[in-house]
């Protein structure tokens, strides 16, 4: 199943599997994009997938509140409509998918993923991977950084791609979530994936987006398609891509606007700040030379040099407040 538009293009393969056990769901007016990549057998796990999928994306539009908690609701809805239909069918026992979903909108991108399926921004030739990845991948890499294993070890190593997580119908204990949005620019690209695109590199995946970065993206979609199928895996999983172009900037003027907003507010605090230090000096200057007051000077002040003295002077100068900086980072 394929699908495009002006910002949106999706593709799908089979790969070496008898079977499509990936689903994934688009919304143009919610901008919201969804891969699910089924687990269970062919019955199950194309089930599972197609479920969450068609659950999570009627749900969005109805839910109410901040996006974060909008994407949360409609995880619950479909780990819900999964653990019905187990319910209704006990030879569905056991079956899932993993989930990741992003959302654009005036604030940025906001996304929620359970599994190993992937989110990356692309932006400048730079490809960053934005959610976390609950398979057994990190536990390894993290074993070649500490010399506890080698690269070839870890890359030939059977759990590699075992998940800790998944859609199952039951209690869903990991959950990666968008700590803030994400600020988005025209000209970036939004990758959403099953893991069978993970045949490629990073460093291919981001060759071929700047190779097509000006060709529709339905070109980039065939394009990663391709390259995975010239990989010839011997063992080559379901493969989906979706790709999105962002319409214009999110997220970056709505935080020049909150610098704008605090300007103003903190240049009043430093001004109150500064005639408040300076009725201070005043009033520690009154005791000290108010007629009638002792005449005997402190010792302190005795000994202190005219360095020193210059160094007591207090002063309040208002500080130029840096301008705000546009959000660049894909934290």
């Amino acid at each position: 199943m394929n699908g495009s538009d002006e910002r949106f293009a999706a593709r799908q393969i089979p790969g070496q599997r008898a079977y499509q056990e990936d689903d994934y769901g688009y919304d143009h007016e919610c901008a919201l994009l969804l891969v699910a990549d089924g687990m269970g057998g062919h019955v199950g796990g194309a089930t599972a997938s197609s479920l969450l999928s068609k659950t999570f994306v009627e749900a969005y539009p109805q839910a109410c509140g901040p996006i974060v908690d909008r994407l949360r609701d409609c995880l619950d809805a479909a780990n819900k409509a999964i653990a019905d239909a187990i319910a209704e069918n006990p030879a569905l026992d056991s079956m899932g998918s993993t989930l990741v979903a992003a959302v654009v909108s005036s604030e940025g991108l906001h996304w929620i993923s359970v599994g190993d399926s992937p989110l990356w921004l692309f932006r400048k030739g730079t490809l960053k991977r934005l959610n976390a990845d609950h398979s057994m991948a990190p536990f390894l890499a993290d074993m070649v950084e500490t010399g506890r294993m080698t690269a070839e070890e870890a890359a030939q190593d059977p759990s590699r791609h075992s998940l800790r997580e998944a859609v199952m119908g039951d209690d869903i204990q990991l959950i990666d979530e968008s700590p803030q949005p994400v600020a988005v620019e025209r000209g970036d690209r939004l990758v959403l994936a099953s893991d069978g695109l993970l045949t490629l590199s990073e460093q291919e995946i981001a060759a071929i987006l700047a190779k097509t970065q000006d060709a529709p993206l339905a070109d980039s979609a065939d394009a990663l398609i391709q390259a995975v199928e010239a990989a010839a895996h011997p063992q080559q999983d379901n493969t989906t891509v979706l790709l999105y172009a962002p319409a214009e900037d999110a997220g970056l003027a709505a935080a020049a606007d909150v610098g704008e907003r605090e300007r103003p507010r903190l240049r009043r605090w430093a001004g109150l700040l500064g005639v408040l230090l300076g009725i201070v000096v005043l009033l520690g200057l009154g005791v000290l030379y108010w007629p009638g007051a002792a005449v005997e000077t402190p010792v302190a002040v005795q000994e202190r040099t005219p360095a020193a003295e210059a160094d007591s002077r207090v002063g309040v100068e208002e500080v130029e407040l840096d301008e705000p900086q546009e959000e660049t980072s894909y934290e």
